[in-house]
C-alpha cells in the first residue's frame, strides 16, 4: 500500500500554500493533533466521513485528532490556504491542565463559512501565527501560543453561538459509497471484503472500485486499513491492551498481520511505536 494514513505530531506548525495547479492527496489521513484550516482563495474540496464540502475563500474547518479526512481539487485547480496543526500540549505554558481540558472539551470538528469580519479576524491570526513561528526565542513562542489560544477561543465561541456562524453546506457523495463507508466504519473489526461491499450496494466490482476511489481518494483496501489503523493507534496510546486483543478488536487476523500492516504504514512495529510515543509523552 503506497499511502499515508497517519501524520504524526511534530509540534505546533503553521503552513501557507498557494497552488497554481491541481494537487490531490494520495488518500485520506489523520493527525494526533488538532487541525485548523482557512481557505483564502480558489476552491478546494474536503471529504470528511460521508460528506463532501466545497471550500471557498472565508471557509474554515476545525478537526479533532483521529478524524479521517481528504482534500482534492475538482472544478478549480487553483487555491490558497492556511493550515495549522495544534498539539494539545502547546497551551501548557498559558493554561492549567483543567483549563486546557475545558477549552478543548468545548470544541468539536466543524466546517464553517465565516462572514467578512470573522474571515478578516481569522486571516490576521494566521498571518501573525506564521510570523511568530518563523522567529526564535521564548517571546515569539509565547506570542504564537497566544494567537493559537485566541483562534481556539474564536472557534469555541462560534460553536456555542450557532447564530454567529454559518455551517457550510455539504454535498453528499454517491449514496452507494456512503453506504459502503458506513458499512466499513461499523464492521471494520470483522472480516470485510471488497466483494461483500460491492454486492451490498449492488455494483459490479470494477464500477465500485472506480467510484469509491474517485469519491474518497483511496482504494477500498486502503480505506479499510486506514479505519482499522486509526483505531489501533488510539488503543495503543490510550489503553494497556496487548497486541493480540488489539488485533482482534480492529479486524486483523493475527498479531503478525497487524504488525506487518502497521509497520508498512508507520515504519515501526506497533510495540516499538507504543514505546516511542510513551517516551515522548513522558518527556513532554
Amino acid at each position: 500500500m503506497d499511502h499515508t494514513e497517519y501524520v504524526p505530531d511534530t509540534g505546533l506548525s503553521v503552513d501557507y500554500i498557494a497552488r497554481p495547479r491541481k494537487n490531490d492527496m494520495k488518500t485520506q489521513h489523520y493527525h494526533d493533533s488538532y487541525e485548523l484550516y482557512l481557505q483564502t482563495a480558489g476552491e478546494r474540496t474536503l471529504l470528511l466521513n460521508d460528506l463532501r464540502y466545497t471550500l471557498r475563500s472565508g471557509d474554515l474547518y476545525f478537526l479533532k485528532p483521529f478524524e479521517l479526512h481528504y482534500t482534492k481539487s475538482y472544478e478549480s485547480s487553483y487555491y490558497e490556504r492556511y493550515l495549522m496543526n495544534i498539539p494539545i500540549s502547546c497551551l501548557s505554558s498559558l493554561l492549567t491542565e483543567a483549563e486546557t481540558a475545558a477549552l478543548f472539551g468545548s470544541l468539536d470538528s466543524c466546517v464553517l463559512h465565516l462572514d467578512e469580519k470573522q474571515a478578516a479576524f481569522a486571516l490576521d491570526a494566521f498571518r501573525k501565527a506564521e510570523l511568530y513561528s518563523r522567529r526564535n526565542g521564548f517571546l515569539s513562542g509565547k506570542l504564537l501560543c497566544s494567537v493559537v489560544l485566541q483562534m481556539l477561543a474564536f472557534i469555541s465561541e462560534l460553536l456555542s453561538q450557532k447564530e454567529n456562524a454559518e455551517a457550510l453546506s455539504a454535498e453528499h457523495i454517491p449514496d452507494e459509497i456512503v453506504s459502503a463507508i458506513r458499512y466499513i466504519n461499523r464492521h471494520y473489526s470483522e472480516p470485510v471484503s471488497l466483494e461483500q461491499a460491492a454486492e451490498r450496494v449492488h455494483m459490479s466490482r470494477y464500477h465500485f472500485c472506480r467510484v469509491f476511489h474517485s469519491a474518497t481518494g483511496a482504494t477500498f483496501l486502503e480505506y479499510l486499513y486506514n479505519v482499522r489503523l486509526a483505531r489501533v493507534h488510539q488503543l495503543l496510546l490510550g489503553t494497556d491492551l496487548g497486541l493480540s486483543e488489539i488485533a482482534s478488536r480492529c479486524g486483523f487476523s493475527s498479531t503478525a498481520h497487524l504488525t506487518r500492516i502497521f509497520k508498512n504504514a508507520y515504519g515501526v512495529p506497533p510495540r516499538e511505536f507504543r514505546k516511542i510515543q510513551g517516551r515522548g509523552r513522558s518527556a513532554g
